[in-house]
């Protein structure tokens, strides 16, 4: 995260110069976000106690998950606005198990908002930057079969909760005209405070067996690029 923040600072520095040469009726009273979003998104928590090789499939491995993401920003100054910010990613893959098969189904939405800072100037390129603040809502459905001596095995389970989330970053836009710019990337720092949580495992004749996923925090890293109405 702390080379992330240091890259990101670096990239913004060249511009430094031109803030002072946008006249305040350059900038938009506020812009609408809307593009395609790529999560690269850690795993659960693996279960206390466990060391199992579908855990090692599913638990702390990182994934893709695509959907969209849109924002809002409204301009409150002529570099400083307030950002509102929706996402909805999910990934549905299957897993190779010794013995068997399983899958994993994962969804992240994130809602969130919090200071933008967009570095407006006299070139085409406008670069940005922000920090928001809010909760992701994280679901996981898990299931496995195996074949045992004297028939088949399935396991499964389901965790769904909501935890507080960040998203550190920015990006660069492009003016196309006078009402529409190409983001032509956006990135974003996204970790999410998974707690620790209780969950029911379907295991083999039906059993319920009670599991408890030890709280971390969800390195996850989220890529978009889209279109800005303003």
């Amino acid at each position: 995260m702390r080379n992330f923040l240091w890259l990101l600072v670096l990239a913004l520095l060249p511009v430094q110069q031109a803030w002072a040469q946008v006249p305040q009726d350059d900038r938009p009273r506020a812009e609408i976000f809307f593009g395609y979003s790529n999560l690269q998104a850690e795993g659960l928590p693996g279960e206390e106690g466990q060391d199992d090789s579908f855990d090692d499939e599913v638990f702390g491995e990182r994934a893709g998950l695509n959907g969209f993401n849109a924002a809002l920003t409204g301009y409150i100054t002529r570099r400083f606005g307030i950002t509102g910010d929706f996402s909805f990613n999910r990934n549905d893959r299957d897993l190779t198990v010794p013995g068997g098969r399983g899958s994993l189904d994962t969804r992240v939405i994130n809602l969130l908002g919090g200071p933008t800072v967009k570095f407006f100037n006299d070139s085409r390129v406008t670069p940005f930057a922000r920090a928001l603040f809010g909760i992701a809502n994280t679901r996981f459905e898990a299931e496995e079969e195996r074949s045992v001596a004297g028939g088949t095995q399935r396991n499964s389970f389901t965790t769904n909760a909501t935890d507080f989330a960040m998203a550190l970053g920015g990006g660069v836009d492009v003016k196309l005209n006078d009402r529409v710019d190409l983001r032509v990337l956006q990135v974003d720092y996204n970790p999410v405070f998974l707690r620790d949580r209780s969950i029911q495992v379907l295991g083999g004749a039906g059993a319920v067996i009670p599991q408890r996923l030890e709280g971390q925090r969800q390195d996850n890293i989220r890529l978009s690029f889209g279109v800005v109405f303003r």
